[in-house]
């Protein structure tokens, strides 16, 4: 695939040429890169490192072939002679529309630069390559992105991965380690639980989850209620994004007429700072959102529950860490995940609460607890658990 060089991160909301995929799009297997282009001048990448956007194959929940954008940033020290082991980077929330896509490396959540994997200088020291996926939907215009939805996430970041095995001129590893936060946990967990069978040739040593995004029955349980109105920035665009993935799901089941219009506007419109800012300007309540019973739904509740990671067993070791500050994710949604489901199945887990981290600052507290623990896995040591200790969890002090 050809390698040009294009200029770095900026504000405007125009999507590049480079994310209109070949129509008809040729038949290739799910990780196949379509083209990359060299990126330079991205704020927030250290001096040395290099950048790539990416085109590859994935593959829809139906078994489509479609194209999926994603990025890379290799370090600027040599590769070992093996190559550079990656991290698979599964980035949080930053909306549910082309324009929010990561690899754009645009400012869109608003003064806080490109979403890059946070504290990057760490992981590039370490000699790490980063391969990360946009998701479905985000970068290429298909559809609004199937937000929360594991497999979807799943297989995106696993085929970020092939890609970026495969830009010219870079030596990497078959070696990866798989790192989200937020609803890049939720994805990340979804990858580790399906790189066996989806990516074999991928020799996946550990998973990582920072305040994953877990309880989504839980989630879906409580939309329709008034305490379901802290959620509505992420409940809405899920529900919404799955009305629009799943062939079994109308809109009518989930949304009110006035919802259903609310959705469809402003979902696709804005990125999740927007959607956000668009609900409060509403001042909606989830009884005006969503109809009455949605959360009792059959389909709903199969759909939330297929959503819910910790129901496959992971065959790598785990390291969950949750700021016990964390006003987003509530880490009671997280230390559910750990000892009804990912310990009791028989996932090897340390689980740290970082003491006084926030959903934001939890991911740069533990990073070099992360970076250590990456470490471990590389050289083949035995993974640490929390598993059996009270509160399957250890204290984590920054």
């Amino acid at each position: 695939p050809s390698t040009t060089t294009v200029g770095g991160s900026g504000t405007s909301s125009a999507i590049p040429a480079f994310y209109t995929p070949p129509r008809p799009l040729p038949a290739s297997p799910p990780g196949t890169l379509i083209r990359s282009v060299r990126v330079t001048g991205v704020s927030g990448v250290p001096a040395g490192a290099t950048v790539w956007r990416m085109l590859f194959h994935s593959t829809t929940i139906y078994g489509a072939d479609e194209a999926e954008s994603g990025y890379m940033i290799a370090p600027s020290t040599p590769a070992p002679a093996g190559g550079y082991p990656i991290i698979a980077w599964a980035h949080g929330t930053s909306g549910f529309a082309a324009q929010c896509a990561p690899s754009l490396f645009t400012d869109a959540g608003g003064g806080s630069g490109p979403y890059l994997i946070p504290a990057l200088g760490r992981y590039l020291k370490a000699g790490y390559v980063i391969a990360a996926a946009d998701y479905q939907g985000l970068g290429v215009a298909d559809g609004v992105h199937p937000y929360l939805l594991g497999a979807s996430e799943g297989m995106a970041v696993l085929d970020a991965t092939r890609a970026a095995r495969q830009v010219t001129g870079l030596h990497t590893s078959g070696t990866v380690i798989i790192y989200g936060h937020s609803q890049g946990g939720h994805a990340a967990l979804f990858a580790a639980q399906m790189a066996p069978s989806y990516a074999p040739e991928l020799h996946v040593i550990g998973v990582v989850a920072a305040a994953p995004a877990t309880g989504l029955s839980t989630l879906m349980a409580v939309i329709g209620a008034p305490v379901g109105a802290q959620f509505m920035p992420y409940s809405i665009p899920a529900a919404y994004s799955w009305t629009k993935t799943y062939d079994d799901l109308p809109i009518t089941d989930v949304f009110s007429a006035a919802g259903a219009r609310f959705a469809s506007t402003e979902v696709t419109r804005g990125c999740s700072d927007q959607v956000a800012a668009a609900i409060a300007a509403h001042h909606l309540r989830p009884a005006q959102v969503f109809v009455q019973g949605a959360e009792v739904d059959p389909v709903v509740v199969a759909h939330a529950r297929a959503n819910d990671p910790g129901t496959v067993r992971t065959p790598v070791p785990m390291l969950v860490v949750q700021g016990t500050a964390d006003g987003t994710v509530p880490p009671a949604l997280t230390d559910s995940f750990v000892t009804t489901k990912a310990c009791p199945i028989g996932d090897t887990v340390q689980y740290l609460h970082v003491k006084g981290a926030t959903h934001g600052t939890v991911v740069f507290e533990a990073a070099p607890t992360i970076v250590a623990w990456m470490g471990a896995r590389l050289d083949g040591e035995s993974a640490p658990m929390t598993c059996g200790q009270p509160g399957d969890v250890s204290t984590l002090t920054p």
